[in-house]
């Protein structure tokens, strides 16, 4: 009886002074992992504020270990999702965002020996090439996960860590193809309704077109701001000369206006009037990149339908402004090839 006696009694102390070992252990963490990513922040925040598009970058909603479930509400405050896997379940719920910025949620985590909440928080900051993203996660274990994590020679940063890191990659994977779609529609014959347009017209290389081109639509507006004169139609680049063998051209940039203006004489920018004409449309609807393309596919249409290029200049119509549209891919060109028809 003496010998039991005195086993228990080590064995006690033996439990009592491990739980004031571990209990003596910190068990706060606060591990982060950040990446600069080439995607607005716009586009990022999207992707991190709804748990439904979580499947497209997160390492752990796409593991075969895990299994999802997502809440009836997926965004926004109290936004969550449940999962599940060998050692136990859990739930995340969105708890504070501010849109394009950051979104805050806390997770917690169920196993039949111990429970744990975290926080977790991802962080976005614009920076020139793109946006930085900060993911990180911060929690206090308790003395039994302490205990656990000993047992199972678990190191939560070596567990975390490379999962973020995945997870920042395939963020940006995603985005870089996304931002790469495009479509080109089946060029038609329009009836273009013409009118008043301010414009400037210059002369430059292809190279420096997009630049020329953001300049003198600025002067316009400029100016349409200084006279309250109201935008009657989207901005637009009319073609006036191609110059293949020197790679330059000459064109105007433009802004539809209802009425006719009299800008003085000592101002850059002037005012004419666009005839209604009949023209070959095709639309692109993507980054500026495949408008090459687009182009081509409209005068391949022309050449089929053997209609004679009209006397009016060619021109493109942007229905989106790239200041405004995030995902590059959701841009919107229309270009109009004025045409003559043979009877």
């Amino acid at each position: 009886m003496k010998v039991l006696k005195y086993l228990f009694l080590f064995i006690l102390v033996i439990i009592i002074g491990a739980a004031v070992y571990f209990s003596l252990q910190d068990g706060t963490y606060y591990i982060t992992e950040k990446k600069i990513i080439k995607a607005p922040p716009e586009m990022i925040y999207e992707e991190i504020s709804d748990f439904k598009n979580w499947n497209h970058w997160n390492p752990w909603t796409n593991s075969t270990e895990v299994t999802n479930t997502l809440g009836d509400i997926t965004t926004g405050i109290n936004g969550n999702y449940s999962f599940k896997n060998e050692y136990g379940n859990g739930s995340m719920t969105i708890t504070a965002l501010e849109p394009n910025k950051s979104v805050a949620s806390e997770i917690e985590y169920h196993t039949s020996i111990s429970d744990s909440k975290s926080v977790v928080t991802m962080t976005l900051n614009p920076v020139p090439e793109g946006t930085e993203v900060v993911w990180n996660i911060k929690g206090e274990d308790g003395l039994k996960n302490k205990v656990m994590n000993f047992i199972l020679g678990l190191d939560l940063e070596e567990e975390i860590r490379p999962m973020y890191k995945k997870g920042l990659n395939n963020i940006e994977e995603y985005l870089l193809v996304e931002m790469k779609k495009f479509e080109i529609s089946n060029p038609g014959l329009v009836d273009y309704g013409g009118g008043y347009i301010l414009y400037q017209t210059t002369s430059t290389s292809m190279d420096k077109f997009s630049g020329e081109m953001a300049i003198m639509l600025q002067d316009i507006m400029k100016y349409m701001k200084e006279e309250n004169i109201s935008m009657y139609g989207m901005p637009m680049s009319i073609y006036e000369k191609f110059d293949h063998n020197n790679n330059s051209v000459i064109f105007s940039a433009a802004i539809p206006v209802r009425d006719r203006v009299i800008p003085a004489t000592d101002v850059a920018v002037l005012c004419t009037y666009i005839e209604p004409t009949r023209a070959v449309k095709v639309t692109l609807k993507g980054t500026y990149d495949h408008l090459q393309e687009t182009w081509d596919k409209g005068q391949l249409f022309m050449a089929q339908q053997g209609y004679i290029p009209g006397l009016q200049a060619p021109f493109e119509v942007y229905k989106t402004d790239p200041a405004l549209t995030p995902n590059p891919a959701d841009n919107i060109t229309e270009i109009y090839l004025p045409v003559v028809e043979n009877d």
